[in-house]
């Protein structure tokens, strides 16, 4: 039920989107794709500072039988980020920046299994995370920029399971990257 409303909240967003950017003077504001798989917008607050905020979801079920055991499992994840972009350079259609970022994920998996007695487990996750990159934007035409970056991520997560008093606590941290595409409508 939860997954249906925040899958409902998504589709409203992006559809929201193109409105928004149109009501903004040409090239304010873009719709952005990306990798890590996020969707979202590109914001120009002036000429130096942007904002980005991106949207994530995903899910999954699986299936396990055999003639004594039958296991079954669902999970789903969202979560949100925001950027900001600060502007270094601009040489051309290509412009270079800095960009730290705020991340939040929330993850909730149930599994079952069933021989002679069943088995229910039920585990979530949330994480917060920031992040530094430098990246750069190339514009390709009038419409199209393609972006990429690459920076060092640290995340905090807690979580907890159904077992009681089972909770845990993690931290986590490497190199980031991401590429993407702005299209501004």
């Amino acid at each position: 039920m939860r997954i249906q409303r925040i899958f409902a909240l998504c589709t409203l967003v992006v559809a929201g989107l193109p409105a928004l950017a149109g009501a903004q003077e040409p090239h304010k504001v873009g719709i952005t794709m990306g990798y890590p798989a996020a969707v979202g917008m590109l914001w120009h607050v002036s000429d130096k500072v942007a904002i980005r905020p991106e949207f994530t979801i995903g899910g999954s079920s699986s299936e396990t039988s055999s003639s004594s055991l039958d296991i079954e499992g669902s999970g789903w994840n969202v979560g949100t980020g925001v950027s900001a972009l600060f502007y270094l350079r601009t040489e051309d259609k290509l412009r270079t920046y800095f960009s730290p970022r705020f991340s939040y994920a929330h993850t909730s998996s149930e599994s079952s299994s069933s021989s002679l007695t069943t088995t229910e487990l039920e585990q979530s996750s949330n994480a917060v995370g920031v992040s530094g990159s430098f990246g750069a934007q190339y514009a390709v035409g009038d419409r199209f920029t393609v972006f990429g970056e690459l920076g060092f991520a640290f995340s905090h997560s807690h979580g907890k399971s159904s077992l009681q008093p089972v909770t845990g606590t993690g931290n986590n941290w490497g190199l980031r990257s991401g590429v993407g595409i702005v299209y501004y409508p």
